[in-house]
C-alpha cells in the first residue's frame, strides 16, 4: 500500500523520511498464515520494500519463507547513482587492441534483454539513477558519435522504464582524443578573437553539443566536464560554452537539471564561487570522492562556503569503487573501504552541508557488481556491515549452498588487493600495497578459493534474487582469472623471499642470477581486461625484482615474450597517434610523451623504443629522432 492507505492489519507500518523511495516492512502471524505489509511513500517506495521482502526471503521446500521483519527505512543519499563506465576491454585507450579480452565485459554488445536486466540488476541493488558518459573515446571504440549514442539511448529507456533517474556526463570540451580524431575541430583560436567567438572553434563546439543535445529528452540532468584534460586556456571561454551546452539541453528539455563536477578545476571553493558569479548557482556542484586530494580541513571549507552561500553539493565518485580499467584495471572488492569513507563523510562534513547526491563508477562492469552493490547498500545505510553486504549479494545469486564460497574469494581479493581504508587500496600512496603481510597465507587462501570456485556447480533449485545478464556461471568465470593472479603473485613473494634467505647464506651471484631470472613469470593477464599501465601485480612484480637485483647487483632479464607485446603496443600507439596527423610524427626516444601512456620508467621507454628501432619499425628522421617507417600508411587523410 501507498503511505495513507488503510489496510486491516495488527502490524503498524510507518514510512520514516520524506524520501520517495521510504518504505515500511513487516511481517508476522495472523492465524497461522504469514502477513505481510508493505508500505511506501510512492509506488518507488513500495517497490523498495518488495525487494527487500525477497532479498530477506529464504526459499525452503515448501516455497518462500519469510523472517520476522520490522522495518522503517529511509536513504541516506538521497540520489545515488551508477556510473556506466564507457570502456571496452578490447581497445585500450585507444593506444593499443587487446584481442585476448573477454568480450563478455563489453556492455556495449549486449543485446536488448541483456541490457534490460543489466539496468534492472543496479536498480535491484538500490541505486535510484544511472548516470551515462559521452566520450570522444566511445566514438573510436564504436566508430562513430551516432553509433555510440543509440546504445546510450538503449541505457537510457531502459533506466527510466525502472524508474531510475538518468544523468548524461559529457566530457564537454574534448572532441578528438583515444583514437577519434576530427580533422574539422579546433580549440585554438585566432588572433584577436576568443574560443567563444572564433567561428572555427566555435563550430568545433556546436558540432558536439548539438550532437550531446539529441540525448536531452531521454535524461532528467546533464552533467558537465570541462578539465582533464579539456581544451580551453580561458576560463572565460569555460563558462560561455557552459552556459551555450546549458541551453541548447533546456531547448529540448525545460526540466532539465544542471551540475558541474569538480575534477581537475583547481580550488574547488574558488571554481564554485566562479559558477556562482557566472549565473550557475542553482546547479548541482560536485565534489570529487577521493580522499587524497582533501588534506585536513579542505573539504570542511568546501561544505562551510556552500551552506553559507545555499549551495547544492554531491559527490563524484571516482576510484572509489574501482581503477579506471583503460589504465590499472583489475578486480577489486571495495566494501571495507567504502563502509570506512562513507561513514567518515557522514559524520563529518555532512552535518556541515548535506549531500544530496552521490554516483559511483562501475568501470570492470560484471566484476564491478559487489563492489556496486556494497556501494549502493552503503550510501543507503553506512552503518551496515559490509562483511553482511557481500554475504547478502553472494548468496542472493548463488544461495546458501555456494554463496559461502563466493564470499571467501570476495575477501580474499578484498584483503589482497584494497585492504580496509583508501591508504591501503590507491596505488600512488605510500601505505599501497599488493597481498597481506603472509603471502604464505595468500597462497593457502588463494588456492583454496580457485579450487571451490573451479568445481562449483549451479544449484538448480535456486533461483537467483536479483536480475543479471548473465546467469550465475558466467560471474564464476569472471572471477577465476583474478583468483589466479593473486595466487601466483603470492608465490612470487614467497620465492623472493627465498632468494632473500638464499643471498643472506653466500649464495654465488651465477646461482642468485639464475634464481632472479627464474622468479620473473610475469603474473598472467590471462582473458581480463587489460589497461595501458599493464596487469598490476605484475607491474608490482617487475618492481621488486629490479629492486632486488640492485640490491644483490645482479641483472634481471624479462621474458623475450613480455619485451615484445609492450614494445607491439608501443609501435600501436605510435600508429594510432599518427592516424591523426598529416605530416610523420617525429619523436625522440627518451620522450616520455612518447611510452609515458605505458607508465614505464624512462630506461624501460627507451629500450622498447631501441627494440623497435633494431627491427626496422622506425626509420631515422634527424638528430636522434624517429618516425614510423610506414607512417604514410597511417596518416590523416
Amino acid at each position: 500500500m501507498l503511505a495513507g492507505e488503510t489496510v486491516r492489519s495488527p502490524l503498524k507500518l510507518t514510512p520514516s523520511g520524506n524520501s520517495p523511495e521510504a518504505f515500511a516492512l513487516e511481517t508476522g502471524k495472523m492465524e497461522n498464515h504469514v502477513l505481510v505489509v508493505a508500505a511506501g511513500k510512492t509506488e518507488r517506495g513500495l517497490k523498495r520494500a518488495v525487494q527487500q521482502l525477497i532479498l530477506k526471503s529464504e526459499q525452503a521446500e515448501f516455497g518462500l519463507a519469510f523472517p520476522e521483519l520490522h522495518l522503517s527505512e529511509s536513504p541516506w543519499i538521497p540520489q545515488r547513482e551508477w556510473t556506466l563506465c564507457p570502456w571496452v576491454p578490447e581497445l585500450v585507450r585507444g593506444v593499443y587492441a587487446n584481442p585476448n579480452a573477454d568480450k563478455r565485459l563489453n556492455v556495449w554488445l549486449y543485446g536488448d534483454e541483456q541490457i534490460a536486466s543489466y539496468v534492472e540488476m543496479f536498480d535491484w541493488f538500490g541505486f535510484s539513477g544511472c548516470q551515462l558518459m559521452e566520450t570522444c573515446y566511445s566514438y573510436g571504440a564504436m566508430g562513430s558519435p551516432e553509433a555510440f549514442q543509440t546504445r546510450l539511448k538503449k541505457f537510457a529507456r531502459e533506466a527510466r522504464e525502472n524508474g531510475e533517474d538518468v544523468t548524461l556526463w559529457v566530457w564537454a570540451a574534448q572532441f578528438n582524443k583515444f583514437n577519434w580524431n576530427d580533422s574539422e575541430v579546433t580549440y585554438t583560436p585566432e588572433k584577436g578573437h576568443t574560443a567563444f567567438n572564433d567561428p572555427k572553434v566555435r563550430a568545433s563546439f556546436e558540432k558536439y553539443y548539438n550532437h550531446y543535445a539529441q540525448l536531452a529528452p531521454f535524461v532528467d540532468r546533464l552533467m558537465a566536464h570541462f578539465y582533464d584534460p579539456g581544451s580551453l586556456a580561458n576560463r572565460a571561454d569555460v563558462f560561455d560554452y557552459m552556459r551555450l551546452l546549458k541551453e541548447k539541453f533546456q531547448a529540448k528539455n525545460p526540466k532539465i537539471g544542471f551540475a558541474v563536477d569538480f575534477w581537475a578545476a583547481g580550488s574547488e571553493s574558488e571554481y564554485m564561487q566562479q559558477l556562482v558569479d557566472q549565473g550557475f548557482g542553482d546547479s548541482l556542484f560536485l565534489e570529487m570522492s577521493m580522499p587524497n586530494l582533501f588534506p585536513a580541513g579542505k573539504r570542511e571549507r568546501l561544505h562551510e562556503e556552500a551552506k553559507k552561500r545555499g549551495l547544492k553539493l554531491g559527490i563524484w565518485g571516482w576510484y572509489t569503487t574501482e581503477y579506471e580499467t583503460d589504465q590499472m584495471p583489475m578486480m577489486h572488492v571495495n566494501a571495507q573501504l567504502l563502509g570506512n569513507f562513507y561513514r567518515q563523510i557522514k559524520n563529518g562534513v555532512c552535518q556541515i552541508q548535506p549531500i544530496t547526491y552521490w554516483s559511483e563508477m562501475e568501470a570492470y562492469h560484471l566484476n564491478d557488481i559487489f563492489t556496486m552493490y556494497a556501494a549502493s547498500q552503503l550510501l543507503w545505510n553506512p552503518e551496515r556491515d559490509p562483511r553482511e553486504i557481500l554475504r547478502e549479494i553472494s548468496e542472493g545469486i548463488w544461495g546458501p549452498r555456494n554463496g559461502p564460497a563466493i564470499l571467501t574469494a570476495l575477501e580474499l581479493i578484498q584483503d589482497t588487493r584494497s585492504g580496509p581504508t583508501w591508504e591501503t587500496y590507491w596505488w600512488t600512496l605510500p601505505t599501497y600495497r599488493l597481498g597481506t603481510e603472509k603471502p604464505e597465507e595468500d597462497l593457502r587462501r588463494a588456492q583454496d578459493a580457485v579450487a571451490a570456485l573451479a568445481k562449483m556447480k549451479t544449484d538448480p533449485k535456486f533461483v537467483p534474487k536479483f536480475p543479471l545478464p548473465f546467469p550465475p556461471a558466467t560471474f564464476v568465470d569472471l572471477i577465476l582469472p583474478p583468483l589466479e593472479q593473486i595466487k601466483q603473485f603470492a608465490q612470487f613473494r614467497i620465492d623472493v623471499a627465498k632468494i632473500h634467505q638464499a643471498a643472506a647464506s653466500g649464495s654465488s651471484k651465477e646461482e642468485l642470477t639464475k634464481m632472479v631470472n627464474a622468479a620473473w613469470k610475469p603474473i598472467p593477464e590471462l582473458k581480463t581486461w587489460v589497461g595501458t599501465f599493464g596487469q598490476p601485480e605484475a607491474t608490482m612484480q617487475e618492481t621488486m625484482l629490479k629492486k632486488l637485483a640492485r640490491e644483490l647487483a645482479l641483472e634481471a632479464q624479462p621474458p623475450a615474450w613480455l619485451v615484445y607485446r609492450e614494445a607491439d603496443r608501443l609501435l600501436q600507439r605510435i600508429q594510432n597517434v599518427q592516424q591523426g596527423l598529416a605530416a610523420p610524427w617525429r619523436f625522440k626516444p627518451n620522450d616520455p610523451g612518447l611510452w609515458g601512456e605505458f607508465n614505464w620508467l624512462p630506461e624501460k621507454g627507451a629500450s622498447r623504443v631501441k627494440k623497435l628501432i633494431n627491427e626496422g619499425l622506425l626509420e631515422k628522421a634527424g638528430d636522434n629522432t624517429y618516425q614510423l617507417s610506414n607512417w604514410q600508411e597511417y596518416k590523416q587523410r
